[in-house]
């Protein structure tokens, strides 16, 4: 049993990378990837611990990135973080998505939300302000019970600007140049392939494949089965990897277990695979 997307408390999910780490172990994983949105912070103190009690972590990022005009989520599992390329990227981006936060502040005003910049500060991770600085500022002083209310009741409510979301080039050199896989999460949701036709999906994966989309996830514990047969049919189309796990978030998602996420899901071991092979 093995899980390649999960959350820490670096970005949205209620576990440090620590109390993750022996979380999989406890829960008898194979593999666990950690993938924090926009962010690789947590992965130094995951890989201490996951080498200490012997799991085998697999480093990865949850990257946001737009194109033609939609919004989409990026596996990159199996990276070295360390890479220049890689850092040169990530580092520009987290700069930019801070940037833009004068304005995310402005609108929360207008929602009754009174916050400041000096506020939120203690609740950022990764050297730099992003939005889940601010949904975690939220549940701390009572505007929501929990990061999911954070980003429904508020802050998806703010469309992103552009220099929030990160260009599908350079999401994905980013990955490859960390020596990793780059995979398209939840392809079902509208931050995915939802509302295309078939023929719109294809066309728009035939363009991500040319600038490097190495696969999707094909496993996911909301897919219908609809869902994982349009999903399995575009990755033999595409001729793309498989990947698969349960967006695990802890208490923030409470309906979803590591390794399990809800009913009888799985991730096969053999996935591993396309991951590291």
């Amino acid at each position: 049993m093995i899980d390649l997307h999960t959350h820490t408390t670096i970005s949205d999910g209620s576990y440090t990378p620590t109390e993750l780490i022996r979380l999989a172990k406890e829960t008898g994983l194979k593999a666990v990837a950690i993938t924090d949105h926009d962010c690789v912070e947590g992965l130094d103190e995951a890989a201490e611990e996951a080498q200490r009690i012997g799991v085998k972590l697999i480093p990865g990022i949850e990257f946001d990135v737009r194109f033609l005009g939609r919004r989409l989520h990026v596996l990159g599992l199996n990276i070295n973080k360390e890479n220049e390329t890689f850092q040169k990227i990530y580092k520009a981006y987290r700069t930019r998505k801070e940037g833009c936060l004068d304005r995310v502040f402005e609108l929360l005003r207008e929602m009754g939300v009174t916050v400041s910049f000096a506020e939120v500060l203690p609740f950022q991770t990764g050297g730099s302000m992003d939005r889940q600085a601010i949904a975690k500022y939220l549940v701390a002083k009572g505007y929501t019970n929990d990061m999911k209310e954070s980003w429904g009741n508020y802050l998806d409510r703010i469309s992103f600007l552009e220099e929030e979301l990160l260009e599908p080039e350079a999401a994905l050199l980013a990955i490859h140049s960390a020596g990793g896989r780059a995979f398209l999460a939840h392809c079902h949701l509208p931050i995915g392939l939802a509302g295309m036709t078939d023929s719109e999906a294809e066309s728009f994966l035939k363009d991500l494949q040319k600038m490097g989309l190495d696969g999707m996830e094909y496993h996911y514990p909301s897919f219908t089965r609809e869902d994982q047969e349009r999903c399995g049919r575009f990755i033999e189309m595409f001729g793309f990897r498989k990947c698969g796990g349960t967006d695990f978030h802890g208490r923030n998602r409470p309906q979803i277990r590591i390794g399990i996420g809800e009913g009888n899901f799985v991730v096969p071991d053999e996935i591993l695979e396309y991951v590291t092979g």
